[in-house]
């Protein structure tokens, strides 16, 4: 695979630094990659850095997340100038609110006894980062003993910050209009990511009215008949092809290895000519 436009470091919610990410990439024979943290670029630089080293490409790029009325649209962006002021805006509110959204879900399930760990205890094993997500808390209830292994990730998850939780929290204000308009307007090429996890393709034709550009066919969670199906879409919305593992190190849901999907060079150039 030529290029892997889709993977997340410990700057949202991987398990890898973008440098061994980096090392991941050459070792699998990728040439170029994506990294897509969650609603933030800073693990941006330090992938560049280390890429320059191994001759391996970066792409600045990010996954916006929003989430509205229950229905999550995950809008990837290519490209993107990690120095436009209205970009880094967006992003810097968005990361505070989706904060304070596990901020609230968390201290809604201490007060039901559901658990009982303290916010200031994650923030303590998080000193720096910028956007703290449910990972985050049980990554730190691991480290103070709560939990054995990460292979108990998924059952905290579920039970306790999805909507199946009794103190689910919506995170409202950000559309995927806006993640599609403030990635055009950071020069980049807004991108769907995974539209079969949306669970509604009519989603899609908004988006196209919005502005988007292209949807990631490429997935492991996609048969090959969805792929078809969307590269279908593509075709017929005049949109580029993209694809990537989705690889969150520890974390990742599904059996695959970085640089397992992705798309070929030729591909890679239509996307940025």
């Amino acid at each position: 695979m030529f290029a892997d436009l889709h993977m997340h470091s410990h700057y949202s919610d991987g398990t890898n630094s973008p440098k061994e990410l980096i090392e991941m990439a050459k070792l699998n024979g990728v040439r170029t990659i994506a990294l897509t943290d969650h609603d933030t670029i800073e693990g941006i630089k330090e992938a560049q850095e280390a890429a320059a080293i191994e001759g391996i490409r970066v792409i600045p790029a990010v996954e916006i997340s929003t989430s509205i009325e229950g229905v999550r649209i995950h809008i990837l962006g290519y490209n993107v100038d990690c120095n436009n002021q209205n970009f880094t805006k967006y992003l810097k509110e968005m990361s505070n609110a989706r904060t304070e959204n596990t901020r609230g879900m968390l201290e809604k399930l201490n007060s039901l006894r559901l658990l009982d760990y303290s916010w200031t205890d994650v923030l303590n094993h998080n000193p720096n980062k910028i956007w703290i997500c449910s990972l985050d808390i049980f990554e730190a209830m691991r480290l103070d003993g709560h939990f054995q292994s990460r292979s108990q990730w998924k059952e905290f998850y579920y039970k306790y910050f999805t909507k199946l939780s009794p103190v689910y929290l919506n995170l409202e204000g950000f559309t995927a209009k806006s993640a599609v308009e403030i990635i055009l307007e950071a020069g980049g090429v807004p991108v769907v990511a995974h539209p079969k996890l949306i669970g509604d393709d009519t989603q899609l034709d908004n988006l196209v009215k919005y502005g988007l550009k292209g949807i990631e066919a490429h997935y492991p969670a996609h048969s090959e008949g969805e792929i078809l199906k969307y590269s279908d879409y593509a075709k017929r919305n005049g949109l580029f092809l993209t694809g990537g593992t989705d690889w969150h190190g520890d974390f990742t849901e599904w059996n695959v290895k970085l640089g397992d999907f992705g798309i070929d060079e030729e591909k890679l150039l239509l996307l940025e000519r």
